[in-house]
């Protein structure tokens, strides 16, 4: 039995009219809307993003996912000449880790969502002049690609013939405004398919304007994949399975937080990408007490927070962390990298983060129950009923909401 709470997926619906989403960014990223609430205290206000550093409190810990996203949309022929396309999900060789294989040459796989009729293992599709992708197995329409390109990095090959993989919902094509616009300011680690839209609102003047409030603003990476996007099939919660994310913390990110938690300061998470990596390190940290990991499996399921719940010795959120430290110490670690399949819903327990800086998400959507968790099921019904009412834009290229943490769970 699931030790995921059964939760209905239909109390999480909401109607969203097509002309609430949007379909481009404003032309100044900081001049969104940002919607704060707190629940503690049921004070809903209404501000432009400028006035972030207002909200925050000063010493605070802002964490930022600076993953880039990568232009993963690969045109493609088949031999018979008819079209085909290739998205670039996550490596597989010479190294799982998208830094390695961006800068890997002549050769590399990936696997693949692969578009296009009758495509077939051992198939090789064209992807440009000297470049072709040859279908190594395919089950669906997933399949491990290997990418043959030359004396060219393939970061360089993206660069020449990819695109920017735009959310499902926006519904044209990229164009040279997104490769700028569906970044942050602060991207720098290739892998993404799509972008921590949260971070897409910070500019480097709102980023300056934080700093000189005392504000320490740390940095994790998460490849945010494309289940992202992917709707939940079932209404029952339980019955979901959620995907897989690569994330890598640096030893020093690391400590920081620690020493956060340990002198009580707000930890303020830069959209649901950054809420799961911090929340998966408390997980983590957990069961590196609990149970004996390995270091080629420091991977967080999405059972075990419930699992973890069970128990009636649960660390507190520093000495979860401590724990993860001294590991990286013992294995003279600098940075631990792993998979988290971390899964938020209403009844998680969130153990590291105070505030959420968030867009607006869709309609029974895993983002949205991760919402719902944050700051209560009736309280997320009520700020979106606000954001509708007061002409918010809505998801990846969307206004901004900063949420506090709802602390009546506890």
């Amino acid at each position: 039995m699931s030790a995921i709470p059964n939760i209905d997926l239909n109390d999480f619906d909401y109607e969203l009219p097509k002309e609430k989403i949007a379909d481009y960014p404003l032309e100044k990223r900081d001049e969104s809307k940002l919607l704060y609430f707190n629940p503690n205290s049921n004070n809903l206000e209404h501000h432009n993003f400028h006035y972030i550093n207002n909200l925050i409190e000063e010493n605070s810990l802002l964490v930022m996912n600076n993953t880039k996203v990568i232009a993963a949309r690969i045109p493609a022929l088949k031999s018979t000449g008819g079209k085909a396309e290739i998205l670039c999900i996550e490596p597989i060789a010479p190294s799982n880790d998208p830094q390695i294989v961006m800068n890997s040459r002549q050769s590399c796989v990936w696997s693949c969502i692969i578009g296009g009729r009758k495509i077939i293992s051992g198939d090789t599709l064209i992807i440009g002049e000297n470049l072709i992708a040859k279908i190594i197995e395919k089950s669906g329409n997933i399949a491990n690609v290997e990418f043959n390109f030359g004396n060219i990095t393939f970061a360089e090959m993206l660069d020449s013939i990819g695109k920017i993989p735009l959310p499902p919902y926006i519904k044209r094509d990229a164009t040279e405004f997104d490769n700028i616009r569906y970044q942050t300011v602060y991207a720098k680690n290739e892998g993404s398919v799509a972008a921590p839209t949260a971070g897409l609102h910070f500019s480097d003047a709102i980023i300056d304007n934080l700093k000189q409030k005392n504000i320490k603003i740390s940095e994790v990476i998460l490849h945010v994949g494309p289940g992202t996007f992917l709707p939940i099939e079932t209404d029952l919660i339980s019955e979901h399975t959620m995907h897989f994310e690569q994330f890598f913390i640096e030893k020093d990110t690391l400590e920081t937080i620690f020493l956060a938690l340990q002198n009580k300061k707000s930890i303020v998470a830069t959209g649901t990408t950054s809420i799961r990596t911090l929340e998966s390190l408390y997980i983590l940290g957990a069961k590196l007490l609990l149970e004996n990991l390995q270091i080629d499996n420091l991977n967080v399921l999405q059972e075990d927070a419930y699992n973890l719940y069970k128990k009636s010795d649960l660390p507190s959120p520093e000495i979860a962390i401590s724990a993860i430290l001294e590991f990286m110490k013992k294995e003279n670690l600098t940075q631990i990298h792993g998979k988290t399949q971390l899964f938020i819903v209403p009844g998680f327990k969130f153990q590291i983060v105070d505030k959420l800086i968030t867009n607006f998400h869709l309609p029974k959507s895993t983002l949205l129950l991760l919402v719902a968790a944050f700051v209560g099921v009736e309280n997320y019904k009520k700020v979106y009923k606000s954001a509708l009412e007061s002409a918010y834009r809505f998801l990846s290229y969307g206004d901004s909401s900063l949420l506090v943490r709802n602390t009546s769970n506890l």
